[in-house]
């Protein structure tokens, strides 16, 4: 019975080892997970966001560009694309501007969707109306948010300039085109 016991508790700690090993892993993403933002080489950046921006910085996943090199010989041409994603942390400066490419939705008393006129539309610019878009917030970023940032090197640093928010919950806004009529 002694031996029952201790053989149960020893793979009870094993278990419990092993568990949290994994649990730590995916906290800490190994380096293969994040790219450098060093080695970003473009003026503008395009991917979703993975998490709230804090003071310093914002995670983004963006879409890694060897993702369909390596496809298996057995997939035709209309195999689906390989959705790779690595996470890539951009600083953020003081002077760094939010801005979202359409003006947030906003409910009147009745709960409808705000229709905003020329002024309001004019006031939404914020303090800077040469900028494109509608000032934002960094707490109106949230996960999932499609962004576009601008990213500026100043000292040998990488940072970003302009964070724009182009679509919600992981899907471009479409444009206000009508979509194509089917022939019947």
């Amino acid at each position: 019975m002694y031996l029952k016991l201790c053989t149960f508790v020893i793979l009870c700690f094993i278990f419990v080892s092993f568990s949290a090993q994994g649990q730590d892993a995916k906290k800490n993403k190994t380096p293969a997970d994040r790219i450098d933002i060093s080695k970003i080489t473009s003026a503008t950046i395009t991917g979703k966001v993975a998490s709230e921006p804090t003071e310093k910085s914002i995670i983004i996943q963006i879409q890694n560009p060897k993702a369909n090199i390596n496809l298996p010989a057995n997939k035709g041409k209309n195999a689906p694309p390989v959705n790779d994603w690595k996470e890539l942390e951009v600083p953020i400066k003081e002077n760094t501007k939010f801005r979202f490419k359409e003006p947030i939705d906003a409910f009147d008393d009745k709960g409808n969707i705000k229709v905003y006129t020329p002024e309001d539309l004019k006031k939404l610019k914020g303090s800077n109306p040469n900028l494109p878009g509608y000032e934002a917030k960094p707490e109106n970023i949230i996960p999932g948010h499609l962004v576009t940032i601008s990213l500026a090197k100043q000292e040998n640093k990488t940072f970003a300039t302009m964070i724009m928010v182009t679509g919600k919950d992981g899907s471009p806004k479409p444009d206000n085109k009508p979509a194509p009529k089917k022939k019947n």
